[in-house]
């Protein structure tokens, strides 16, 4: 079964990076993510559909929070020239916020993932997910080296 994974795995990147000059997709990216991260987690079946629906829910809420962020952002780098301290206040506080929410979402997922999964395996997690990162970073440059 890990070994089919596995060659699924490499099938699937194969197809990715052979696509030339087409821009990579984010359901391809997230359904490669989920490969990856099921098959580094070695998550059994039983727990597999309670991680997903817990990590999806995470990701969502990760997504609304850094798009809210983003929007902000857009408004200081277009006019930064214009603002006043008390702006510049805000802005400094807005950041602040969104760094507690995303700790608040990932303390939240962590407490969600320890009634059914190991604590080993939880903290693997977020490493597990920085690795795909770098991966998924490395196989683009390269892709688009070519």
């Amino acid at each position: 079964m890990k070994n089919l994974k596995i060659l699924f795995l490499l099938l699937f990147l194969t197809n990715l990076l052979s696509a030339q000059k087409t821009k990579v997709s984010s359901e391809k990216i997230d359904a490669y993510k989920k490969i990856y991260l099921t098959d580094k987690l070695n998550l059994k079946t039983e727990n597999e559909s309670k991680f997903w629906i817990a990590y999806n829910n995470y990701q969502d809420s990760l997504r609304i929070v850094y798009r809210a962020k983003r929007l902000k952002y857009r408004k200081i780098n277009l006019d930064s020239s214009n603002l006043s301290e008390t702006e510049y206040k805000q802005f400094i506080d807005d950041f602040l916020d969104y760094e507690k929410r995303k700790i608040d979402l990932r303390a939240k997922l962590i407490i969600d993932l320890k009634e059914f999964m190991t604590l080993k395996k939880t903290v693997s997690l977020f490493r597990i997910e920085d690795d795909f990162r770098k991966e998924m970073m490395k196989k683009l440059r390269t892709k688009n080296k070519k």
